[in-house]
Order: structure tokens, then sequence, then C-alpha cells
């Protein structure tokens, strides 16, 4: 491993900062030695999707609402912990759309769920804090 074992990035809830973001972790990951594109292109859209998901649901579009996310890697596991400061999401209500509904949008948690190996929402004293893993090699 290389020894970029953790970034923290604050940024503001808009969605021009999500290309940004993405960025952040396909050069984490380079910098830590991950050479599977299919793997770094996963990590950069379940990113992407949750921080939409926040700036959209949660923030309700504000962006001078801050997010922040932390990229670490823990043994051979990459770890995203994405944290916003509004309002409690009720985890049980969470549901992805049915997919038989031909439509754009709304994919965001199915995608989650589908490419990283674990996923939760723990509960922050201000907000919520999502926790992403998956297995690196």
């Amino acid at each position: 491993m290389s020894e970029f074992g953790k970034i923290v990035v604050v940024v503001p809830a808009s969605i021009k900062i999500v290309k940004t973001l993405r960025c952040a972790v396909k050069n984490f990951l380079t910098a830590n030695d991950v050479k599977d594109n299919d793997m770094i292109y996963d990590m950069e859209l379940v990113t992407a999707e949750a921080l939409i998901n926040v700036i959209k649901h949660t923030y309700k579009f504000d962006s001078t609402k801050l997010i922040s996310c932390i990229l670490e890697v823990k043994d051979d596991m990459l770890e995203i912990r994405i944290r916003d400061f509004g309002t409690k999401v009720e985890v049980e209500k969470l549901k992805p759309r049915d997919l038989s509904e031909p439509r754009e949008g709304g994919l965001g948690l199915y995608l989650i769920r589908t490419l990283v190996d674990e996923w939760k929402y723990e509960k922050a004293c201000n907000g919520n804090l999502l926790i992403l893993r998956r297995k690196m090699f």
C-alpha cells in the first residue's frame, strides 16, 4: 500500500462539485495501487450517486450546506464515509425504485447496493453518515 491511506474532503453541497469528488476517488485509488479500472469506475459512480442523493434529498439543493467525504484504506478494503448535517434519514424508508419502470434517474440506491460489498447508515449527532466498503484487490 502507498502512503496515501486516508484523505478527508469537505465540499459544498453543489452538483458542480460531484465531478471533482469523482476525480478525488480515482486519484486516491490510483495512488493506492489499484489498477482495476472497473473497480475505480464503480467507486467513482457510487460516490457520485451518494453525493447527489445528499444534495437532492437531504439538502434540497442548498449549496450553503457542507458534505464531508473520507476515503480510507483499511487492510484490503476501501472505506468511503459520506457525512451530511441535514435531516435524519429514515433508513427503513430507503428503497430503490422498481427497475421495471423505464425512466431516467432514481438508480442511486440500486447502484450503491450493487457495487459495494457493504453499506450502512450510522446515526450522527447532527445529520447522517453513510459508510461504503469494497475490497480493493
